[in-house]
């Protein structure tokens, strides 16, 4: 094991660096980034820890934990760094990928272990997840060091720091995201332990010391929220964000078979493999680790709970990514003699070898001034000289030589994306926008700015409020109207106007000088 473990640090060393210029120069996507962002300076300003807003409107979505570490970055660098941003994302990734390998190394053959890391980290959910700034990745994190905790009281190691640890890493799952943090453990453990009829331990696990810790726990943040928000937005963050969001959801609302259909990307390349090996491990009831069958066993039911579950979005299946890939890594031994296993990678990597050209040559064609004539067409190359290595790895059989090659590609891709993503950022983000429109403001001594909005007030530009992150002051909303036939009393005794609004289909701004 020890020997196995510096091969692991040079795989997270590699992916690391391929994804540092992209987590160094990208800017926050507008659709949620920006407005974390945009909450988390609001926090600051009010001195808010347990009860958030945003622009006024409580904001009681997300829990504290990760709201507190980036305005701890806010704190210590004194700005808003992307690098930090995405190292609380990335770094979650590494220790899920390291608590799963540990998990696994008793049981799975030593040639596979690192070959499952970088499955897992080349799964594209899982990778596109890994610089992205949201919660998910630390609740995946978290949720898969109290599945793993459980699994070590499960085979006889009683420790107390481990029945204390259990129910602190579901109140952290819980901490960092919501509800599902606390129901995957307590939906998974019971399932697995009712499909090895050990039901009855179940007390051993969901004890009074583990109900204890949690009430403990969840009780001073509610009592915290309630003294900083009130009522009403206790009762939006116990109720209207997790029975309302389950059951009628308000937002992200899809059908019932909205993760069988998404299953398929969310986990490309390895989506059959996994599936596939999972279904016919199922099927032939063979002697199985106990550790596949926790772990199959725990992914069939986060699928099952999302599925009932009334607001729906592909990242909210990303805690059972890493228990797919290594359930079905540590059965593929027993399956390695199948065709099955053979045409399970044959297949995605010849659709992506197919629709790579076409991608490049789809690309090429869009005018530069555009979000798609923005990404230069060569990032596909790396990712198709990758993917047609890994062809003649999978006819050989060679598992190992597939999984590198193709991880490999995919990085490298991601690696040049990231050279060149300064170029993508006017397109995701409004950074670039916003700096022009403060050089603009200097220049002339302007210090207003005004968002224009649709006649029912909604903002032009997409969640544009949220722009004053860069502008370091608050965007007044005004009607279209007032901007097009009243400037001169928008104006008023300032110096000036600054105003942002939409022009075929981009946003833009414009200067209104007190003359």
């Amino acid at each position: 094991m020890a020997q196995k473990q510096p091969r692991l640090i040079v795989l997270f060393g590699f992916c690391a660096a391929a994804l540092l210029p992209m987590m160094l120069f990208r800017d926050a996507t507008v659709s949620n980034e920006l407005r974390y962002l945009s909450i988390v300076d609001e926090a600051l300003r009010d001195g808010h820890l347990f009860a958030f807003c945003n622009h006024g409107v409580p904001y009681a979505d997300k829990p504290p934990l990760f709201f507190w570490l980036m305005m701890a970055g806010r704190l210590v660098f004194g700005c808003h760094s992307m690098l930090y941003l995405s190292l609380l994302a990335l770094v979650p990734a590494f220790v899920t990928v390291a608590v799963l390998d540990r998990w696994c190394a008793p049981a799975m053959p030593s040639g596979l272990r690192v070959p499952a890391a970088a499955a897992l980290l080349s799964t594209f959910y899982f990778a596109a997840s890994a610089v992205t700034v949201r919660m998910d990745m630390m609740m995946t994190m978290f949720i898969t060091l109290a599945l793993y905790t459980f699994y070590r009281m499960y085979e006889g190691d009683r420790r107390l720091c481990l029945r204390i640890a259990f129910p602190v890493y579901v109140f952290l799952a819980i901490f960092s995201k919501g509800a599902v943090g606390f129901l995957v453990p307590l939906l998974c453990v019971p399932a697995f332990l009712l499909a090895t009829r050990q039901l009855r331990s179940i007390g051993r696990y969901w004890g009074w010391m583990t109900w204890g810790i949690l009430a403990l726990l969840c009780g001073l943040w509610f009592w915290m929220a309630y003294r900083e928000g009130g009522g009403e937005y206790l009762r939006n963050l116990l109720l209207h964000q997790t029975v309302d969001r389950a059951v009628d959801a308000f937002d992200h609302k899809a059908p019932v078979y909205f993760y069988i259909l998404h299953f398929w990307y969310i986990m490309f390349p390895w989506c059959i493999l996994a599936a596939g090996t999972i279904a016919i491990a199922f099927f032939r009831r063979r002697e199985t680790d106990d550790r596949a069958v926790f772990m199959a066993c725990s992914a069939v039911v986060i699928l099952l709970m999302l599925t009932l579950v009334s607001g729906k979005l592909d990242i909210y299946f990303l805690p059972a990514v890493g228990l797919v890939i290594y359930a079905a890594f540590l059965l593929l031994p027993g399956l390695r003699e199948q065709k099955f296993v053979k045409w399970s990678l044959l297949v995605p990597l010849i659709l992506t070898a197919i629709m790579l050209p076409v991608v490049f040559f789809i690309t090429r064609s869009y005018p530069s001034d555009t979000l798609a004539g923005s990404i230069s067409p060569w990032i596909f190359v790396p990712m198709e000289a990758g993917t047609l290595a890994a062809i003649p790895a999978v006819l050989r059989d060679d598992i190992r030589a597939v999984v590198f090659r193709f991880a490999a590609g995919l990085y490298i891709a991601l690696f040049i994306f990231g050279l060149q993503v300064k170029q993508v950022n006017p397109y995701i983000g409004y950074r670039t926008l916003c700096e022009e429109a403060v050089a603009a403001a200097k220049e002339q001594g302007i210090d207003r700015y005004v968002l224009a909005t649709f006649p029912d007030g909604v903002p032009m530009m997409s969640r544009g409020e949220n722009a004053d992150v860069y502008l370091g002051r608050p965007l007044e909303l005004q009607p279209l109207s007032a901007v097009e036939n009243a400037v001169d009393s928008l104006v008023g005794d300032s110096n000036g106007i600054i105003v942002f609004t939409i022009t075929d289909k981009n946003p833009t701004f414009a200067v209104y000088g007190k003359d």
